[in-house]
């Protein structure tokens, strides 16, 4: 019997190396993603700390502290505006990953579904010659005790 042997190995192992370098750049990407949700998620708490801080001590402040203070929570606002801005974009990049990701893994997937019908299609074939192999040599065996049979025993 001889072995299997995939002709398209290469190509399959081209497409696992490109899914496994995609998945860890999705990794990195995930990564980054988390990392601007949190300085967003930082920077809201900061604003909304500040706001609660503010009402107490403003209540009573000076118009020089007020004015600060409210230019100061005008550029958090900003901040996080621009960081809003910073996480959507980390959110699509992201996604545009994640469908690289799965186009790869249907690539290989694909492959892999032809190498296991090729093995199957291998092993059929091989049961086949196995089979006809068997055959003959019972046809032999049949032939050759007909052949003595016919001598009167004697071979």
């Amino acid at each position: 019997m001889r072995k299997f042997e995939f002709n398209l190995q290469r190509v399959l192992d081209y497409r696992e190396s490109i899914e496994e370098k995609l998945l860890g750049e999705l990794a990195a990407v995930r990564a980054e993603h988390d990392r601007e949700v949190g300085k967003l998620t930082a920077m809201m708490r900061a604003r909304d700390s500040f706001r609660k801080k503010m009402k107490r001590q403003l209540s009573a402040g000076s118009p020089d502290e007020i004015r600060t203070a409210y230019f100061y929570l005008n550029d958090l606002v900003r901040q996080i505006q621009s960081q809003e801005v910073n996480v959507m974009r980390a959110a699509e990049q992201k996604n545009r990953k994640t469908a690289e990701v799965v186009e790869a893994s249907k690539d290989r997937k694909v492959m892999e579904r032809l190498r296991d019908y090729k093995i199957v299609e291998h092993r059929v074939e091989t049961q086949a010659q196995d089979q006809k192999f068997l055959d003959d040599l019972s046809s032999i065996r049949t032939n050759r005790a007909r052949s003595r049979a016919a001598d009167g025993g004697h071979a």
